[in-house]
């Protein structure tokens, strides 16, 4: 198990160096030159050629991609992710700010589509073709359907402007976290709630439930003695991967509703083409991303010691 684990963190190091170059090449490579929009932020008129060229200096644009690369590479290795190109603060303090409203909003969702998926796929896969169970399904369809800025549009209309019960734009208080934790929980409680059925519906046939079934155990205690161990493998690597999710959900939840978040913090450097920051926080993604790769796998061989096997290649 632990030489899995150091393979699994081993590969999310190379996972690592390629985020890092896809992020610094897609930013260099953005539209408009660098060296010019820089050279003229906050100022009312262009900036002459001769500041445009000293910019490109200062910021080493006049040297080739792959020199700029490695020096980059080379500060992040020591935990410097640069400046911002607008605030002049360093990236790692913007990501900082930053990250403790996305954590909220991540959690909050994190919990509520929990406590909605379990229940309902737990009730979906025991009572399987049944009419309960074809409701749930095609109510959880719909949720995950919605494209949550759609959601999030139709939520802001319907609770903040017609009925004016909640507010629409910012974070300070709960009531802030209602309309985007109730958009992105719908969408992801609809994918999970059928995980966890087709997990349930499956234990459900097999030889040992079935026994238990012909011994006359009442349904609730066959649920939580042989159901939902066995059916916890394939669940819980849903819920690490809608962490995931959640980390992409943030991007377009938090524009929609103002919050002042890691994602908004991205579709702002974006639009000011502040590649430092968009870097840095693109490669903090992908740091969340290979962490949660590991943990998976962890949390498949404490669950499943078996699945050793697999995972090491043995026959």
């Amino acid at each position: 198990m632990k030489q899995i684990l150091i393979r699994k963190a081993l590969l999310s190091v190379l996972y690592l160096f390629i985020v890092s170059f896809v992020a610094f090449f897609l930013s260099q490579n953005m539209p408009g030159d660098p060296a010019k929009i820089i050279a003229n932020l906050h100022r009312d008129q262009e900036a002459p050629e001769y500041v445009v060229e000293r910019v490109r200096q200062q910021y080493g644009f006049d040297r080739g991609w792959g020199e700029q690369y490695w020096s980059w590479l080379n500060r992040v290795r020591q935990g410097d992710l640069g400046y911002s190109v607008r605030t002049h603060l360093p990236v790692t303090l913007e990501i900082q700010q930053r990250l403790p409203i996305t954590l909220k909003l991540a959690m909050a969702t994190f919990l509520v589509t929990i406590c909605i998926s379990f229940p309902l796929g737990i009730y979906a896969g025991v009572t399987a073709n049944r009419f309960a169970d074809l409701s749930i399904q095609a109510l959880s369809w719909v949720g995950y359907s919605f494209p949550v800025f759609l959601l999030g549009n139709i939520l802001i209309w319907l609770f903040s402007v017609r009925l004016s019960l909640l507010p629409a734009l910012g974070h300070e208080t709960a009531l802030h976290f209602i309309l985007p934790v109730t958009a992105l929980s719908l969408q992801l409680s609809g994918w999970l709630t059928h995980v966890i059925r087709a997990s349930v519906k499956e234990m459900g046939s097999r030889h040992f439930v079935l026994v238990a079934k012909a011994k006359g155990l009442p349904r609730h205690r066959i649920v939580w003695l042989y159901l939902l161990r066995p059916a916890l493998l394939p669940v819980v690597t849903a819920l690490l991967m809608q962490l995931g999710d959640l980390v992409s959900g943030s991007l377009i939840v938090e524009t929609v509703f103002a919050w002042n978040g890691l994602g908004r913090l991205l579709i702002e450097s974006i639009l000011a083409r502040d590649f430092t920051v968009i870097q840095g926080i693109v490669l903090y993604f992908g740091a969340v991303f290979a962490v949660l790769n590991v943990l998976i796998d962890f949390l498949y061989l404490s669950l499943d010691p078996s699945t050793a096997r697999h995972l090491s290649g043995v026959q």
